[in-house]
């Protein structure tokens, strides 16, 4: 790290290294099933060599010279008053971040980083989409120097160890709803790289001669089993990838210091003053199994990207494990318990759902009759349609609707929604701007509106749906007294 005398520092130059060796194996990984499916193809084995071997050296040489580029004309500075980045290439870019509006700090380093000793910084300031600032990469001695600069006698405070990873929780993690979805894209993955090559024919084909005797719904239960197994595996690395060696801390100003990761290791750094509440994840598999996963409501950390189009940084907590952990967290974190016996919602809200669901049934049973009417051996395709659509939409529309529910205390408001993504917002009520009503014809009609709560944290809305009309006012005074003029919606 080379330090100029006007204070621009360069980046590490160690860093050039690192990006190489993991775009390498990025490369190699890549060429695997693209050579299969060369060969697969038809090609010779010395075109597949050239294209996988070759194409793996000169990207891994392009990956080391746009490094290289990068480090040359990347320069930063930090002073008392603000951090700065300059980019001077064709023309100069500045980006500026005031030190006293840093927020949260996230130190992040993969396997190949952590080796050589670097790590990079990623900086968010307290606004929801406020700036943010990376720094790719640092001596790992000096971007811990730099976190603790940045965030000043909050780094310093005494702490106190709140979680601790338990590994029996990997167990949790194919009961997420991603699941089956990451075992559908890994084989439709297998088929997209055969569909480079033209070698999909040949793979049906082979598919085709081991399973083509067996009954069509013993096929459609295989691929089932085969999905949901690939999405288990896949759902375990990922936990395992992002969740290990998980250790939380709570300081004494109300921050929060995580650190996680494997192959990339993570450390993370939330500012006690604009944490604004706490998110519970229950969709039905963690349910099943009692279990719960908790992300943190604070400026500046969501899924997605900002206004930037810069990655937010992540708002897990707590990773699925027993619903008794992350509702301890989240007491730490809130200073008083998790909201018990939520107010459920109006009868209507119900019947709403309900009614959505027999058109869903409806329609799905309509056009499954298309082929019965041209082919009638195939009768059995609008019975299975009614009989799947009817099962999963009815279970659908009652679960979401017992799933609504709110509650209001001393310092939190507690909003409950949803069936397979079922989540429980808890906001504190310090943090609440204000609150929208919004009411469609039909929600009219029923004598319900859906509550809109304005925070400063998080996706910045958090929205209620089909509260009832005589409910609403609890919840919109929790923003302060200055919303009391919101009266009772007319009908």
């Amino acid at each position: 790290m080379t330090t100029h005398d006007d204070g621009w520092v360069r980046l590490d130059p160690r860093t050039i290294p690192a990006t190489t060796t993991v775009a390498a194996a990025a490369l190699a990984a890549t060429a695997v099933p693209v050579a299969l499916g060369m060969l697969l193809s038809g090609l010779g084995l010395g075109w597949v060599l050239l294209w996988t071997v070759g194409g793996t050296l000169v990207g891994t040489a392009a990956a080391a010279v746009g490094e290289t580029v990068r480090l040359a004309v990347t320069r930063y500075r930090v002073d008392p008053h603000r951090i700065e980045r300059r980019v001077s290439f064709l023309s100069s870019t500045t980006t500026t971040l005031s030190t006293s509006r840093v927020r949260n700090v996230e130190i992040s380093a993969d396997i190949v980083q952590r080796r050589l000793g670097i790590a990079t910084v990623r900086l968010a300031s307290g606004e929801t989409d406020g700036s943010r600032m990376t720094l790719g990469a640092l001596d790992r001695v000096a971007a811990e120097d730099l976190r603790r600069r940045l965030l000043a006698e909050r780094a310093t405070t005494d702490t106190s160890e709140i979680l601790r990873l338990d590994p029996r929780w990997v167990r949790y993690a194919p009961a997420s709803v991603m699941t089956p979805l990451f075992g559908l894209l890994g084989i439709g993955l297998v088929l997209q790289v055969a569909d480079w090559f033209g070698a999909v024919p040949e793979v049906l084909a082979w598919i085709w001669n081991r399973i083509g005797g067996l009954p069509i719904p013993v096929i459609a239960v295989g691929v089932l089993v085969l999905a949901l197994l690939a999405g288990t595996i896949a759902s375990v690395a990922l936990f395992i990838e992002n969740w290990w060696n998980l250790r939380l801390d709570h300081h004494e100003d109300g921050s929060l210091e995580l650190r996680r990761g494997l192959v990339v290791g993570r450390h993370t750094t939330f500012d006690g003053r604009r944490i604004r509440g706490v998110t519970l994840h229950e969709p039905p598999g963690f349910r099943a199994l009692g279990a719960a996963r908790l992300d943190v409501i604070a400026s500046g950390v969501g899924i997605g990207k900002d206004e930037d189009g810069k990655q937010k940084q992540s708002p897990g907590l707590v990773p699925a494990a027993p619903r008794d952990v992350p509702t301890g967290v989240a007491r730490q974190v809130l200073g008083e318990p998790v909201p018990t016996g939520l107010v459920a919602h109006p009868s209507a809200a119900r019947r709403r759902r309900l009614v959505r669901a027999t058109a869903v049934i409806a329609v799905l049973t309509a056009v499954g009759l298309v082929p019965a009417v041209i082919w009638v051996w195939l009768w059995w395709v609008p019975v299975l349609a009614f009989a799947t659509s009817a099962a999963v939409a009815l279970w659908a529309a009652v679960d979401n609707a017992r799933g609504l529910g709110h509650a209001v205390t001393g310092g939190v408001v507690a909003l409950r929604k949803g069936s397979l993504l079922r989540r429980t917002d808890i906001l504190e009520r310090e943090g609440i701007l204000g609150c929208n009503i919004r009411r469609s014809p039909l929600q009219r009609r029923a004598g319900l509106a859906t509550l809109v709560v304005t925070a400063a944290g998080g996706g910045g809305a958090f929205r209620l749906p089909d509260v009832g009309l005589e409910q609403a006012p609890e919840l919109w005074r929790t923003a302060g007294p200055v919303w009391d003029h919101l009266a009772e919606p007319r009908s």
